[in-house]
């Protein structure tokens, strides 16, 4: 009879867990892509190929639109691997993206349509928004 409760009892805590989990991701989306860096010399010239930024690992921040990176205003975080690559699930909304460089916090994309956002973008349920960024130690 013991047995018999707890087998019930676990089985209903998975279903509640399970239920719990997918309202965690309902009406989400996922952003990934990945982060990379430009060092050396970049200057383009006659047979010299295009730069190409090394992948790397580093912090991803993600706030409501913003130009400047404020704490109060991050929704999420995530540290790309050492491929570069990162995934993050958000929740339907308009996002600004900024990357942690040393002891500062960078966007390498500002857009300023009616209003200046760094990096923005938007996330739709149930789809897969790209970002690649990139941090800039080149010299051009």
């Amino acid at each position: 009879m013991v047995k018999s409760i707890l087998g019930y009892t676990l089985i209903l805590i998975l279903i509640a867990s399970s239920c719990i989990a997918q309202k965690r991701f309902e009406n989400h989306g996922e952003l990934k892509g990945v982060i990379g860096m430009y060092e050396g010399n970049c200057m383009p010239g006659p047979g010299v190929p295009p730069c190409e930024p090394k992948p790397i690992s580093t912090t991803i921040y993600i706030t409501q639109p913003n130009q400047d990176f404020q704490w109060d205003l991050l929704v999420d975080s995530a540290r790309s691997k050492n491929d570069g690559a990162y995934t993050i699930q958000l929740p339907e909304g308009t996002y600004s993206l900024f990357l942690r460089d040393e002891n500062s916090f960078v966007c390498d994309l500002i857009e300023c349509p009616d209003e200046c956002y760094c990096h923005p973008f938007e996330i739709k349920a149930d789809s897969i928004t790209v970002i690649n960024a990139n941090l800039d130690h080149a010299t051009w």
